[in-house]
């Protein structure tokens, strides 16, 4: 959304109350409610990509003009925020929330079960903003989440960055599940069909003489990972170096 300075910040704050407010009241004349766009807009996203997501598209989808979403949500961006807002509703459902007993467990907790709703939906790392309007259902997560690292030693500002840590490693390794995902499909080769036509090259140009460590770590790596590019085990090992470095931070707190 384009505009004044002065009209920016009261497009942030018709964005964060429409995220507050009700969602399911019919608006217009059309008797859509935002709910109805919202749910347009992510299953567009969800099935056609990011690229596919427009006003045009959103409209045709519903059935309804393109100029009608403006009557309901005022611009694509608020509509995105809604969309991302939304996609977090069901990510801890009662029951389910993170081990607050047990800080390493819970956040293991939170970086699974975060990795696992950025793999169920690939648009939502694409479309989600840096500065985050925190509608309700993110609000949610991001409590039940700080409770993990609440009174373990950490400063307040520590345990907002712990937390910005494990998601970031998160949003990483989904970015890379996404984009294999991505690549096998155009190339309809999986990693194992992958190195079968790769290796007799790599063979040839890689000369152990000039690249010993990339022909000895490699062919180690490759061996552990069964041939898979990137894995689970590649993403747990990158959370439990990050929990051990949260973990070196607590160690040196006085324990007065």
């Amino acid at each position: 959304m384009t505009g004044s300075g002065k009209e920016r910040p009261r497009a942030l704050a018709e964005t964060m109350s429409l995220l507050w407010a009700s969602h399911s009241r019919a608006i217009g004349r059309t008797g859509m409610s935002i709910n109805d766009f919202v749910d347009a807009g992510i299953s567009l996203a969800q099935q056609d990509g990011v690229a596919a997501l427009s006003v045009r598209n959103i409209a045709s989808r519903l059935g309804v003009r393109a100029m009608a979403m403006y009557t309901v949500v005022p611009s694509k961006q608020t509509l995105i925020a809604l969309m991302v807002d939304k996609a977090y509703r069901g990510l801890y459902p009662d029951g389910s929330e993170p081990n607050p007993m047990d800080w390493r467990a819970g956040m293991r907790d939170v970086a699974r079960a975060n990795l696992a709703l950025h793999n169920a939906h690939p648009w939502l790392h694409e479309l989600m903003p840096v500065r985050s309007p925190m509608g309700p259902y993110e609000a949610r997560k991001h409590e039940l989440e700080l409770r993990v690292v609440d009174k373990i030693g950490l400063t307040d500002f520590e345990m907002d960055q712990s937390l910005a840590l494990v998601r970031t490693h998160v949003i990483h390794s989904s970015r890379i599940d996404s984009q294999l995902l991505k690549e096998r499909e155009e190339s309809g080769l999986d990693d194992s069909e992958w190195w079968l036509e790769a290796m007799p090259v790599l063979e040839r140009v890689y000369d152990p003489r000039r690249f010993p460590l990339i022909v000895r770590v490699g062919t180690a790596a490759n061996a552990e990972r069964d041939e898979e590019f990137w894995g689970q085990e590649i993403f747990e090992f990158g959370l439990e170096r990050i929990l051990d470095g949260i973990a070196s931070v607590i160690a040196t707190r006085d324990p007065k």
